[in-house]
Order: structure tokens, then sequence, then C-alpha cells
């Protein structure tokens, strides 16, 4: 049987990861797996907690916090021997069905490369966590959050694929980071993530090299998880966390010479 990694990052999130995790001991998945909690800022409470709540979760302490990138890339390179990578935010909550829906996708179709889930607001209204790969105009627009102040602009529309019916799966050009499921085998080809993104956009330049070596990104209608959605950059147009997102689009229009995509005639 495959062997499953599930990696989460924890920023002292305190009651939002425990319940995450909660989510994930509930499923009961037939799938064997190990869970890496990856503690960015020393939180002994989280320690303590998982000691009598899942025992057999290997904590990895940071002595500095590191970016999202290089996070995910240590662990992966610390325990090679796993088939499939479970990347969970700590603010989803996942719903029965999930892992085995991504795990059934991966194993049904030996080119899929990257598989995720259908995200839900807590009201359960579906996010757009499956996209088109942006232009330049959607990166600006989504930078200066254009896309707040007006409504429904189309580049911005078709950036996130509101006029797409999904199937019950779907190859899209990418998938957000928020719950992402990562083939070891199509990672050996493509590489891992690009460590220069500190944070946003290593999500969308992985499925990127992914498409480039011909390896598929599903959205799995199917699997499903609520995403309470953490993003202070969006909620603080001129705070340091909404740097962070402006740097990494322009980092990714200067990678891909301004045209983001695969190589070849691409449409998911």
């Amino acid at each position: 049987m495959s062997k499953l990694a599930l990696i989460t990052i924890n920023h002292r999130h305190g009651e939002m990861i425990k319940k995450m995790i909660e989510s994930l001991a509930a499923l009961r998945f037939g799938q064997p797996f190990q869970m890496f909690v990856v503690n960015n800022l020393e939180d002994q409470g989280i320690n303590e907690w998982l000691q009598e709540t899942l025992p057999e979760a290997r904590v990895v302490e940071n002595e500095r916090p590191l970016g999202f990138s290089r996070n995910i890339n240590r662990i992966i390179t610390s325990n090679p021997d796993f088939d499939y990578y479970l990347l969970l935010n700590p603010d989803v909550i996942c719903l029965p069905g999930m892992v085995e829906s991504l795990v059934s996708v991966m194993e049904s179709d030996p080119q899929v490369g990257v598989a995720g889930p259908q995200l839900l607001d807590m009201d359960g209204a579906p996010q757009p966590s499956r996209r088109r790969f942006a232009t330049f105009p959607v990166l600006m627009m989504r930078a200066l959050h254009l896309d707040s102040l007006f409504k429904r602009l189309p580049d911005v529309e078709r950036y996130l694929m509101a006029d797409e019916k999904f199937d019950a799966v779907t190859e899209v050009d990418w998938l957000t980071g928020a719950v992402m499921l990562l083939r070891k085998a199509a990672l050996d080809e493509v590489g891992l993530f690009d460590e220069r993104f500190y944070l946003y956009f290593e999500d969308e330049d992985l499925c990127c090299r992914m498409w480039r070596k011909s390896w598929k990104v599903c959205y799995i209608k199917e699997a499903k998880a609520y995403h309470a959605h953490i993003a202070e950059g969006r909620k603080k147009v001129f705070s340091k966390a909404n740097f962070r997102p402006i740097a990494s689009a322009f980092k990714m229009l200067a990678k891909y010479g301004g045209k983001i995509g695969p190589c070849r005639n691409h449409q998911p």
C-alpha cells in the first residue's frame, strides 16, 4: 500500500491547528500515514497537546521562522520514502472522504502529479481554489486589490475560473496550496518548491512546472474541506503581510518572462 505523509506548518495557530488535526484524526482513512508538524515558532502548548492527542506525530522545531517552500522542502528531502505528500494549512477542516478521494485519483491515473479538493468557506460556499495561470493584468489587479473594489472584472473572473463547470475530476492550470496532494515521483522529475518564493505563488509555480513536464494537475470536486482562509495581506492592503504577495508576483513574472504557463498548448 502507498505511503502517505501529512505536513502542516504551525505558526502558533492555537485552537485552529488543533481543529485541523482533530478533523484528520476523525477521518480514520485506511491509508497508512505519518503526520509532520513544523513549529515555525516555538509552541510548547501544541507539543503537549499532540503528546496527548496524536503522539505518533513527528514535530519539527525551527530555530527561526522559514518560508512555506523551505519548510515543505525540508520535510520531503529528509523523508523521501513516501509515495505522496499531503500539504495542509492549519486553517482547514478536512471532511469525510477527502483523503481517500485524493489518493484514489492519484492511484487510478499515474500521470496526476498534483491533486486538490474543493475548498469551502465556513458557510459552505465554494472557494475559487482552482485557477488559470495569471496574466500580468490579473497579477496587478490582485496585488493592488482592485478586484475587491470592482466586482466581476472579466480578466479576474476568467483567472478564478468563474465561467467553468467542474466534473468529478477536472484538469486545471493550478491549485492553491491550502490542501494539496503531491506525488513523489513527479517531484523527483519536476523539483521541489522554489524557495525564492517565501510565501505565495510557490503553488502556482510548482503546478506550472508540473505541466511543463506533462504531469497533470487535477481538481477533485468530491473531495472537500472547509478553509477559513487566513489572508492578512488581503485584509490589510498597506501592511507588511501584503508586501509578500506583491513581491512574489514580481518574482513570478520575472521567472516566466511575463508569461506564466507551460511551453505547450495546454488548455485544461
